[in-house]
């Protein structure tokens, strides 16, 4: 074997996978001895995603060698649509096999066991650029996922604005303008909690429906972090774990007007 790994949560890989769907279509997962490492970009070259599940995350993580395994995501999420909220998963990989195995296991003895075709897949490895966000923004991911889709029936471009008052997103569309505003907050948890740190402030507009595909991750965890700088990438970040088992990565750049 390659690659044998288990997760006590099948359902982690499962929101990854339908968090991906809308924006990439085929993947490669690159595994080595730290763990699992996606990086695409969606077809539009618009929007880059970037995952990192961390050996730890997994019960059991075994790779003998760096292998990239090029997967289909909507055959992914197929496969595990069949897996129950407290199934536990066994990911397989034999040298040079043309498929990978992922057994699935209920706490009833149910197993169900699956191989999914492996595809080659021709990406170029991009460097995440390494920013200094002049606005950092932590707040729930559940509120962020409603502002989106909320937002997304007015206009199909957002104005996010940062300052010390608070994180302003606003649209503008047919109907008329809307904006939301959060001000920083304190809350009994973390995922509560509004946090901002302003270097400077900062306005950049994005194009919505990709916010609407990123906040679908919002189940991976109870707060979203929100990078912004002037001319450069959205970030949107959502940690596995807080943090300890990896995180997934959203870039978006910036809509220039022409």
């Amino acid at each position: 074997m390659v690659l044998e790994a288990q997760l006590q949560q099948a359902s982690l890989l499962k929101k990854v996978a339908e968090s991906m769907k809308d924006l990439c279509k085929d993947v490669n997962f690159d595994c080595s001895e730290k763990g699992i490492e996606v990086q695409c970009m969606d077809s539009s070259h618009v929007a880059l995603v970037s995952l990192l599940l961390r050996e730890c995350a997994f019960s059991e993580f075994k790779c003998d060698r760096p292998v990239s395994l090029g997967m289909n995501i909507d055959s992914l999420t197929k496969i595990l649509k069949m897996t129950g909220s407290n199934d536990s998963l066994k990911i397989r990989y034999q040298t040079d096999a043309d498929t990978i195995n992922f057994q699935c296991e209920g706490s009833d003895d149910r197993l169900a066991d699956f191989d999914l075709k492996l595809m080659q897949i021709e990406s170029e490895h991009m460097e995440t650029p390494e920013q200094h966000y002049k606005v950092v923004a932590r707040i729930p991911s559940s509120e962020f996922q409603k502002i989106c889709r909320d937002l997304k029936e007015f206009g199909e471009t957002i104005q996010i604005t940062g300052t010390k008052e608070g994180l302003k997103f606003m649209v503008q569309g047919d109907l008329g303008s809307g904006n939301v505003v959060l001000k920083p907050r304190e809350g009994e948890k973390p995922e509560e909690k509004v946090t901002l740190t302003v270097h400077e402030p900062v306005t950049a507009t994005f194009a919505l429906r990709y916010l609407v595909n990123f906040s679908k991750a919002e189940k991976l965890s109870g707060s979203v972090e929100l990078g912004l700088g002037p001319d450069a990438p959205l970030l949107v970040k959502y940690d596995v774990e807080a943090g300890e088992n990896g995180h997934m990565k959203f870039y978006l750049a910036p809509k220039i007007d022409e």
